[in-house]
């Protein structure tokens, strides 16, 4: 293994870091008062090239002294500010922004190399304040602009034509060689797969099967071959040349659209994909100790002061021997991000149910119920679920999440109490996070919709569309209507000219999900709910209620059975009684075709 020194040197011979960075309160608080610009750094500790900019830009002479001449530096941890990485991300990690001392921008870029951070700089360091004042609010002009183009002014129904619009534009895209879309890089988008699985199941669509097929399968060539998990994204259309991130929300929402095509499809690579990403979070993402993930692994492998050591190109292409070797010479492995946020454990619980679900494997549902708990018990008050258990504040993303999660836990266990709890989170939403302006759910430190489509960022009619299905959910769980009447609403606001997401939230109104009601006996629930569930849970949500639980029963209108039963219906009628689970699957999917002949 003596080879591996040949990589093992590439620590740079600069010395760290001498900028002084300030947070962000403190750096705007002095800009102000000493009337000086800001320099912006927006960073993830998982992020290559953020390591990258840090050991060269950033350790430039040049670049530190034009900095502590001219500029009031400020450093943000994109997780752990995720609402000023919204408002000044400019599309990706690193991002470089110069701001006014009022926080405006004058210019932003990604990754800056030092040559050309020097001629930046020395830019706009020479400009006056009132000039840089006026590019500001040149910009702002721009971006309000976009912004009022993007948003509806009027309510719109939905209609088929949208849909069959974005299935040509999805088609017009569609990179047919690798799958996906066209061009680099390229990110492992769930919605693209969300909306291909309900359009093929509905039209019985060849073309868009074919599509979900071979992107899936792109997809899966970022999937770690020696730990496990899959990669951020790929550098190329061929998707074999990843971004070696590997974040916990990617392996929650890819592991649960993973488990969703081996339900359409049937062929179990897409179940073992799944299993893998789940497999990667318990064995390097769990904190036993306090019950919750870890946000993240970053790519390369940096020391205690973020000297790149060595990079994800050169450790992730080793086989596990060779890994091993690595990790005994430097002394440590790919960073983890030792921080827990509610969010993405929200996600990863879900995903940890699906698991269960679809494989049988206890150790899955207990630790999805015991994570559950902590954020529970620790996350939840009566304005939502904070961020994380050091971070009290509250964000859009947080509380979908989480609202999912509860849900999922209550089509998995019957408990009550998730759907008592979902539906608080419901209330919770319309009261905090409802903008009457826009017409949809917005951050209460964010109540507008950014106009970028940033591919880490929880996009807004995103989250608005997974809010909207989960709000059908509990409609139908409940019988109650107001949940579905105040996600039409939304529907019809929702913002974009050829949107997916959008596209999505149409078919919800339109090609409404089913929902599986079981009544029957507590020995048959395991079985019952497993094959039910697995059919398709993103378009059939599962209820089991005891034949003895009268209230429940009344409330969504049946009478108590002999025998465990299963009624299939839409929002608006049921049509099929089953009493045997194994044929729920076809009947389901006959359901969803005869959706095209209405």
């Amino acid at each position: 293994m003596g080879y591996l020194f040949a990589f093992l040197v590439l620590v740079f011979s600069v010395s760290a870091s001498e900028i002084h960075w300030l947070t962000f309160e403190k750096g705007m608080e002095l800009a102000r008062k000493e009337n000086r610009p800001v320099l912006l750094d927006i960073y993830a500790q998982w992020c290559h090239w953020c390591n990258v900019m840090e050991n060269t830009t950033y350790r430039d002479k040049r670049v530190i002294q034009i900095i502590n001449n001219h500029y009031i530096p400020v450093r943000v941890d994109s997780e752990e500010r995720p609402e000023i990485n919204r408002m000044y991300n400019q599309g990706g990690l690193p991002s470089t922004v110069i701001l006014t001392p009022e926080g405006k921008v004058v210019w932003g870029g990604i990754y800056v190399p030092p040559d050309k951070m020097v001629v930046i700089l020395e830019r706009f360091a020479q400009l006056e304040p009132e000039k840089l004042k006026a590019i500001a609010e040149e910009n702002e002009k721009k971006a309000n602009r976009a912004l009022k183009r993007f948003l509806k002014k009027d309510p719109e129904k939905p209609s088929p034509e949208y849909i069959q619009k974005v299935f040509r534009y999805i088609k017009m895209k569609y990179d047919r060689k690798y799958g996906g879309f066209y061009g680099a890089p390229k990110f492992p988008e769930e919605e693209i797969l969300h909306f291909l699985m309900v359009y093929h199941a509905i039209f019985s669509d060849k073309t868009a099967r074919d599509m979900m097929v071979k992107t899936a399968e792109g997809y899966m060539k970022l999937i770690d071959p020696v730990e496990g998990g899959i990669f951020r994204y790929s550098t190329t259309e061929d998707w074999k040349h990843p971004h070696y991130e590997k974040l916990l929300k990617d392996q929650s929402d890819l592991s649960v659209a993973f488990f969703e095509l081996y339900s359409i499809t049937g062929d179990k690579k897409f179940l073992n994909a799944g299993l893998s990403l789940l497999k990667f979070g318990l064995e390097k993402l769990y904190g036993r100790e306090k019950g919750l993930f870890y946000n993240s692994q970053g790519a390369d492998i940096v020391d205690e002061k973020g000297t790149l050591l060595v990079t994800g190109e050169e450790y992730f292409i080793l086989d596990r021997e060779e890994r091993q070797e690595v990790v005994k010479k430097t002394g440590r492995g790919p960073k983890i991000e030792k921080r827990f946020y509610f969010s993405t454990n929200s996600l990863f619980v879900k995903a940890l149910l699906y698991g269960y679900a679809y494989t049988g494997r206890r150790s899955y549902l207990d630790t999805a119920l015991k994570t559950l708990e902590v954020i529970t018990e620790e996350g939840l008050t009566e304005r939502g679920v904070v961020y994380s258990q050091n971070i009290k504040k509250y964000f859009l993303s947080t509380n979908i999440y989480y609202l999912e999660a509860v849900l999922t836990a209550y089509q998995i266990t019957g408990n009550t109490e998730y759907l008592e709890t979902g539906e608080k989170v419901f209330r919770i939403l319309k009261k905090y996070y409802y903008s009457g302006e826009a017409g949809i759910l917005a951050d209460i430190l964010e109540t507008e919709t950014t106009t970028r489509k940033i591919s880490f960022i929880d996009d807004t009619v995103l989250l608005n569309r997974r809010a909207v299905r989960a709000f059908y959910s509990l409609s139908m769980f409940t019988g109650r209507e107001t949940y579905r009447d105040f996600a039409d609403s939304i529907v019809e606001r929702l913002p974009g000219r050829t949107d997916i997401n959008r596209a999505i939230a149409y078919m919800v109104v339109l090609y409404p999900p089913f929902v599986a009601h079981i009544i029957g006996s507590e020995d048959r629930k395991e079985r019952f709910i497993r094959k039910v569930f697995t059919a398709f849970p993103y378009w059939n949500f599962t209820q089991f209620v005891d034949r003895n639980d009268r209230k429940t029963l009344s409330r969504i209108g049946y009478r108590p059975e002999k025998e465990t039963v299963i009624y299939l219906c839409n929002p608006d009628l049921c049509f099929e009684r089953l009493a045997d689970p194994d044929r729920f699957r076809e009947a389901l999917f006959t359901a969803l075709k005869n959706y095209a002949t209405f």
